[in-house]
């Protein structure tokens, strides 16, 4: 994002394992490749000024996802049914995802969700000019995905969420507008705590994975304390870069046991 903070406060540090988790999610960042971009040529200033414009910590998705699903790890794309991204934006990362995934098939079915109308159109006319099977891709204005909870529980194998992550002040939560993409309250996880449980209903398993991008400020080794403890969901630093003054990663988000017939309560 944009806002920048410090790269790390006292209250934040993590455990000796969790750091070298970090440290190792550091390493393999450097040895990635670059993932192209797919096009955004058909966008203008003016919608930058409604939608969040793609930067560091996209790059890093989309390099994180490159690097899982590329090479010898491009078998893993044959198993994937339904890819779901929460809060897309220009819809780059789901994208992105459908262009590696047209490789190898064609049938899997693509879902963009955002609280931003501007979003929705954008991330539309972004798959469109991108190739993308119009038919597969389907996109949502919506809180989170609480309308696809249904529909998609347990059967999500590639979810994607680049949260508001950027602590400000609470009352700037809530927004249906470009302050959406960032603002992400306290510690930077208001949006992504009530995100939690609907994660958890939604990844299959037992393949379904989980990429989602965490500042320090987060404290991720708290949110992964959490995800195993209540959903048997294990998270790991995957990808970590230095971006501007923060530090940025993606967290691997997977099951390691079967909650399909447990109830899970929605915020």
């Amino acid at each position: 994002m944009s806002e920048m903070h410090p790269l790390r406060t006292a209250d934040i540090i993590p455990s000796e394992s969790f750091e070298k988790l970090n440290e190792k999610a550091v390493e393999l960042a450097k040895k990635c490749e670059q993932a192209e971009v797919p096009s955004l040529d058909h966008l203008r200033m003016a919608d930058y000024n409604l939608v969040y414009e793609p930067s560091d910590d996209t790059f890093l998705m989309l390099d994180a996802l490159l690097y899982d699903f590329s090479n010898e790890n491009a078998q893993k794309l044959n198993s994937i049914t339904n890819v779901l991204e929460i809060g897309c934006g220009t819809g780059v990362s789901t994208i992105f995802m459908g262009q590696l995934l047209n490789e190898i098939k064609s049938d899997a079915s693509l879902y963009v969700t955002d609280i931003n109308k501007d979003a929705i159109r954008v991330a539309i006319d972004t798959a469109e000019k991108n190739g993308i099977n119009m038919d597969l891709f389907k996109a949502m204005k919506c809180d989170l995905a609480t309308p696809l909870l249904e529909e998609l529980k347990n059967k999500v194998d590639v979810l994607i969420f680049n949260p508001p992550y950027v602590p400000t002040p609470e009352d700037e939560v809530g927004s249906e507008g470009i302050e959406a993409s960032w603002a992400g309250g306290g510690n930077g996880r208001v949006v992504f705590d009530r995100a939690i449980p609907q994660i958890a209903s939604l990844l299959s398993y037992p393949n379904g994975v989980g990429y989602i991008i965490t500042v320090d400020d987060n404290k991720p080794e708290q949110i992964a304390d959490i995800m195993m403890e209540k959903y048997g969901i294990q998270v790991t630093p995957f990808f970590r870069r230095i971006a501007r003054n923060e530090y940025l990663s993606v967290q691997k988000f997977t099951l390691t046991r079967d909650i399909s017939s447990e109830t899970i309560e929605q915020h």
